[in-house]
């Protein structure tokens, strides 16, 4: 049976993954994936070729209002450092 979800996605440099943990545990997230050196083109140009790489993080909220939440606590950390956040709606099967 599918179940409804919010999929955030964070792209930020890899050097601020640590603090974006840190604002995952303060929000009571305990399951991500992190993927590291991940690179594309934005609007500032391509990006992920160089020393500094970016990291992609992907996080599945079963509880909605969670997804609120951290985006909220998220954006003082994206204002000071940059990055993507993306909140889509989904579905997935709860195993």
């Amino acid at each position: 049976m599918l179940q409804p979800i919010k999929k955030i996605e964070i792209i930020v440099s890899y050097l601020e993954v640590p603090a974006v943990l840190k604002v995952l545990k303060k929000n009571l997230i305990k399951r991500y994936t992190v993927i590291n050196n991940v690179s594309g083109i934005g609007e500032h140009g391509y990006s992920g070729d160089d020393l500094i790489t970016n990291s992609y993080i992907m996080i599945i909220c079963t509880e909605l209002e969670l997804a609120e939440q951290l985006s909220i606590a998220m954006q003082p950390l994206l204002k000071k450092m940059g990055g993507i956040f993306i909140i889509t709606d989904g579905q997935w099967i709860a195993h």
